[in-house]
């Protein structure tokens, strides 16, 4: 029997299932990369959404109380933080507005300072005060004043922002809901209060807490009732000054 020559061996041709298996594998790598690019996308997009923060303004300022409350009226920085709001003076009122602010923590009503923004031993008069823990917000000035919800906060000493409220934190379900009169409030901090206004503000399940509380409080200070010697008034006419007592025991 003859010997196969060597260019009989060259010859020989290549088996087309090499070529076959070749280009699979090349395929499947392809779309190996192809799936794992696709998968990683939307990780990366819930990461970010978990990450985010509610936009808004945030108070800063010295001496803001950040534990879980109720927290007491901040009288050590107190005027190093009028002086950065730049509130206008008392005396001579001839503005002179109430909000109302309900603070509840897991349904129960959190007591809002006394003397908030006043020292009497000092002679500290702010024209954005509390006289009692009844959550009655006083706003007396010389002229008209856009006092926000933040500005109080710093003057009590409280850190206050779209998902916090001193050491609260968090926005939604469990967490953080604001209202003012009975509609939700989505930058708290940057609020313009304006006469009569309700304030609540819930720590816990949004049913947890009235999003509109009663107002006959608020209704009896306005008609200069409640026993606090004040009146309203948006205009230049003379109301009965919630200042006059401070004043009166000071003397």
């Amino acid at each position: 029997m003859p010997t196969r020559g060597h260019s009989e061996i060259r010859k020989r041709p290549v088996r087309p299932g090499f070529r076959a298996i070749a280009g699979a594998l090349a395929a499947l790598a392809l779309i190996l990369a192809v799936a794992g690019c696709g998968s990683s996308s939307p990780s990366t997009k819930t990461a970010t959404a978990s990450s985010a923060t509610a936009p808004g303004l945030v108070i800063t300022g010295p001496g803001l109380q950040t534990s879980p409350g109720p927290w007491p009226a901040e009288y050590a920085h107190l005027l190093e933080r009028r002086k950065e709001l730049g509130l206008p003076p008392v005396g001579n009122e001839k503005f002179h507005i109430h909000a109302a602010l309900h603070i509840y923590k897991q349904g129960l009503l959190l007591p809002v300072a006394a003397l908030i923004g006043l020292e009497p031993s000092k002679g500290i008069e702010t024209s954005l005060h509390t006289h009692d823990s009844t959550g009655i917000i006083h706003m007396e000035t010389v002229h008209p004043f856009r006092f926000t919800l933040g500005d109080f906060f710093k003057v009590w000493g409280v850190k206050l922002g779209p998902e916090q409220v001193g050491g609260l934190t968090g926005l939604g379900g469990d967490k953080l809901h604001f209202y003012v009169n009975g509609h939700t409030l989505t930058d708290p901090a940057a609020y313009v209060m304006h006469n009569g206004d309700n304030i609540s503000i819930g720590f816990g399940e949004d049913a947890s807490f009235p999003h509109s509380p009663g107002t006959q409080l608020l209704r009896e200070v306005e008609a200069g009732k409640a026993g606090l010697n004040c009146s309203a008034t948006t205009t230049s006419k003379k109301a009965k000054s919630c200042m006059l007592k401070t004043r009166a025991k000071k003397k």
